[in-house]
């Protein structure tokens, strides 16, 4: 019998270009929380994260709080796929985009801990299973 190891870190990953992040308050978390959207590197598809939960301290790569890593591959910016996305997430969860925080993000600042204060019908995480593909 062969035994495989088990993976460690099967985290999912994803590489964004043209990507933002932005400080909203979702009406189900207790703080407003940080979220990226971008397109995905390499999979012609377009991604609103889940809540982050921490930075890298150099600002090129994000955790969210369902354990995804994310690696930001350039300088900010802008996809209409994307924004497309961005707009239909917003809408289904009711959030108030506050502000872009892209510049503190790549500073290394840290996002506000966020805790889940009401479940939905639908999805607990907002964006955990909100993925668009291109058109």
């Amino acid at each position: 019998m062969i035994v495989l190891p088990l993976e460690v870190d099967a985290a999912p990953r994803f590489v964004l270009v043209h990507w933002r992040a932005w400080e909203v308050q979702v009406p189900h978390y207790d703080a407003p929380s940080w979220h990226l959207v971008g397109s995905v590197s390499g999979e012609h598809s377009v991604k609103v994260s889940s809540a982050l939960a921490q930075v890298t301290a150099d600002g090129g790569g994000a955790r969210s709080k369902t354990g995804s890593l994310y690696t930001l591959s350039g300088a900010p910016g802008h996809d209409e796929s994307a924004a497309r996305l961005w707009a239909s997430w917003q809408r289904q969860h009711g959030v108030v985009v506050l502000r872009d925080v892209s510049a503190e993000l790549r500073a290394g600042r840290q996002p506000r801990q966020v805790r889940l204060i009401r479940r939905t019908a639908a999805v607990e995480d907002p964006a955990s299973s909100l993925r668009g593909h291109r058109q």
